[in-house]
């Protein structure tokens, strides 16, 4: 069987516990082939079996392209969870805000699930930000007019 848990190390030095992985066929690593370097640490819960391949034995198996746009996909939701994880909501809307400006596609409630808040707390914390004129709310658009000052709640 086997169980490993993932870790990174936050920019304040702690410990932020990813996932823990168990049972057989549990591939890590992936994002080696699109990166150089993983963007966290792996260690084993119980006893367990690990494989490793080299970077240039993976050229070798068949489906690799399949493997690294699944490798670019886990990368983005690892980013995105540890943007989200450890920061206030102020800074996780305004990063939000600030990579998706004119995103007319994502409704409140979406943008709330993204920045893991209710849409209540999200509303209030938008009005905030609009009367200050950060940003403008048109439609189902949000424009943002002051980038800089959203950067300063990073």
């Amino acid at each position: 069987m086997g169980a490993v848990k993932l870790w990174r190390r936050t920019r304040n030095g702690r410990c932020q516990l990813l996932a823990v992985l168990e049972g057989p066929g549990v591939l890590l690593g992936t994002e080696a082939l699109i990166e150089h370097h993983m963007g966290y640490a792996a260690y084993a819960l119980e006893d367990s079996r690990l494989y490793f391949v080299a970077r240039e034995e993976f050229a070798l198996l068949p489906g690799l392209g399949l493997l690294k746009a699944q490798a670019q996909v886990l990368v983005q939701l690892e980013r995105r969870l540890v943007e989200t994880l450890g920061r206030g909501a102020r800074e996780r809307l305004a990063r939000l805000l600030l990579n998706n400006s004119g995103n007319s596609l994502l409704k409140l409630g979406e943008l709330a699930a993204l920045a893991g808040l209710s849409v209540e707390h999200t509303c209030r914390l938008l009005k905030h930000l609009e009367r200050r004129g950060w940003i403008r709310h048109h439609g189902r658009t949000l424009e943002v007019l002051n980038p800089k000052a959203l950067e300063g709640l990073l």
